[in-house]
């Protein structure tokens, strides 16, 4: 026989054993092309022949095959042919095609069934029980699932087969920022180094200023800020007594920044350079403009910073002049004790000339 179809094999069983098929269902059998199974099953006495084929016997993974059925009843019997139920190893790729031939009391009814295999090895192809109905009586047609050969797709050796890389689907477009992400990191922290060593510097610079410089120039910068003119008034007065507040602590080191308004007035009560007179009610409105919210008008505002300007002024003035007083005493000071020198120098050297001139006479 050709490759792809087994040769059939009969069975007799039930009621009538020894049953020979007619001389035209015979050669009809003989050169049918497919591999069939058949096997004899009584229906009320009334026999009927079963028997199936694979063509081709032997298949690769994927590949269709045709599985033929064909079933001989009687005239007037009704064969009901079940689907294929799809599964992971047998899947149907159409719908049951089924066609009839009639032989004088008998009916050859013939269903093939278009499947697609996905196992390796021997496959058995099993599908539901067909039903025969005669004389509204319905009988069960076993039927022995016949063995389907599915040979594998991979070559002897596997090791040999060198798998390629995976490719992508589509070529990424990576956008401009993951590129040049870096450098914008490198020059984030260069900006950020810069500002701190200028802030850095800038706060040297100050802190190395003379109190009263430092003072001018804090004021000065507060100008330039234009709060007032901003409408910011009582930020500004705050702004202003904090320089006056940071200059005083710098003179009298005992009024530091952490004391209140009355503590800082008492602080500097005993101090002749401080003009409490003047501090007083600048401290006073500046803590109902601060604590207080009460509004201020801009030109008071003004005059309240001009004053706290004022006494920083006053303050310096008589600091500049408490020192030059030490530094004229210190030399009144330093001409005294000169003085003083010289005039026990000379006497000294008097005694001296004395005791001299009184030696040589006593030696004479």
């Amino acid at each position: 026989m050709k490759r792809g179809v087994r040769r059939s094999t009969l069975g007799n069983h039930g009621l009538l054993p020894g049953l020979v098929l007619t001389s035209a269902a015979l050669v009809q059998l003989l050169f049918t092309p497919l591999q069939i199974q058949a096997q004899t099953v009584p229906v009320n006495a009334k026999p009927m022949r079963i028997g199936a084929a694979l063509s081709p016997d032997t298949v690769q993974v994927g590949d269709p095959f045709i599985m033929t059925i064909t079933v001989e009843v009687p005239s007037g019997a009704r064969v009901t042919w079940p689907a294929a139920a799809d599964s992971t190893a047998v899947s149907m790729r159409s719908d049951v095609r089924v066609s009839s031939s009639e032989n004088g009391a008998l009916r050859r009814e013939t269903a093939e069934y278009d499947l697609t295999v996905w196992h390796v090895g021997a496959v058995k192809i099993a599908i539901p029980d067909i039903k025969v109905t005669i004389n509204n009586q319905e009988t069960v047609v076993p039927l022995e699932a016949p063995t389907l050969f599915v040979k594998t797709v991979l070559p002897p050796d596997t090791t040999l087969q060198v798998p390629k890389p995976a490719k992508d689907l589509l070529p990424r477009i990576v956008p401009w920022w993951e590129v040049w992400w870096p450098a914008f990191l490198i020059l984030a922290l260069l900006l950020l180094l810069w500002l701190l060593l200028h802030s850095r510097r800038k706060k040297r610079l100050t802190s190395s200023l003379d109190p009263f410089a430092r003072a001018e120039h804090d004021f000065q910068r507060l100008d330039r800020l234009a709060l007032n003119e901003a409408g910011e008034q009582g930020r500004f007065v705050a702004l202003a007594i904090e320089v006056l507040r940071t200059y005083l602590s710098i003179r009298v080191p005992s009024a530091t920044l952490a004391l209140t308004s009355e503590e800082l007035l008492t602080t500097v009560a005993d101090d002749s350079r401080v003009p409490t007179q003047q501090l007083l009610p600048l401290l006073v409105d500046g803590d109902a403009i601060k604590f207080g919210r009460v509004p201020v008008t801009g030109a008071h505002a003004r005059e309240l910073a001009l004053e706290a300007r004022a006494i920083v002024s006053a303050v310096e003035q008589a600091e500049q002049a408490r020192r030059a007083a030490e530094k004229a005493q210190e030399r009144q000071q330093k001409r005294t004790d000169r003085k003083r020198d010289a005039e026990a120098r000379s006497i000294a050297e008097e005694k001296a000339r004395v005791e001299s001139r009184r030696g040589k006479s006593e030696a004479a």
